[in-house]
This record gives C-alpha cells, sequence and structure tokens, in this order.
C-alpha cells in the first residue's frame, strides 16, 4: 500500500525554517505537519496519522515538556525521496535539522518529547556538545 510521504517537523518557534521546509515538501509533493507545543506527549504514530494510533488522553497534571531544538521526522519515506531530501539539506538547499528520524515501528509508539529526548542523546554521543 502506497502512502503519501509526510514531514513531522517541529520549529521552536523558527518560522522562516519552517516555511522554507514546508514549501520544499509540498514542491515534491509531500504533506507537511507542524508539530505543535501542544503535541509533544502526543505519539508520533498518532502524529504520522497511522492507523491505529489514537490520540492520547493527556491529563491536566502531566508537565507540558519543552523541547529546545527544532526537530524533523520523515514517515512514509523511500529511500530515493530520503536520499534526495537529506541531499538538498547537505548542499544547502535546504535549511539543515540537526535532529532528524525516520518513522519506524518502534518510535511510533513514543511520544514525540520521547523520541526528542532520544534524538537529543544521539545526537550528542555522535557529535558532542555543541
Amino acid at each position: 500500500m502506497f502512502r503519501r510521504p509526510k514531514i513531522l517537523y517541529y520549529s521552536n518557534g523558527q518560522t522562516e525554517k519552517e516555511q522554507l521546509l514546508e514549501q520544499a515538501a509540498q514542491r515534491m509533493n509531500m504533506d507537511f505537519i507542524s508539530v505543535t507545543p501542544k503535541d509533544l506527549l502526543q505519539t508520533v504514530g498518532y502524529l504520522a496519522k497511522a492507523k491505529g494510533f489514537p490520540p492520547r488522553k493527556i491529563s491536566v497534571l502531566e508537565n507540558q515538556p519543552s523541547i529546545a531544538q527544532d526537530i524533523l521526522v520523515f514517515c512514509y519515506f523511500t529511500e530515493e525521496n530520503l536520499n534526495l531530501f537529506l541531499y538538498l539539506m547537505k548542499k544547502k538547499e535546504l535549511p539543515s535539522v540537526s535532529l532528524k528520524a525516520t518513522l519506524t515501528q518502534h518510535n511510533c509508539f513514543w511520544t514525540f518529547e520521547e523520541l526528542s529526548r532520544e534524538l537529543l542523546a544521539e545526537h550528542l554521543h555522535f557529535h558532542g556538545e555543541e
């Protein structure tokens, strides 16, 4: 079954960067989903509109997380589409995003905030503190 590629993007207030990425996604016939602070406690699968992922009921007692960096998640990308998008970032034809992931059978169950913590830990492990 074919699924149209989607990009989940948490901008952390970088609206110009978000607009450039959204325009690129539209030109490449991909959906662009802006992740807002109120979405951070929802699962990545729900945000990607994956079948079988209802919205999480969030208690008023849960602390609203904050994420300090922008994050991009590639959903339903072919290898060709993913390579093209990453190539355009590398060539600076698209703005770069340090924290990137692809939707997997594992991370679809995580909240967006959990995914962000994992991506940041990986980034610090491989690149050190920047």
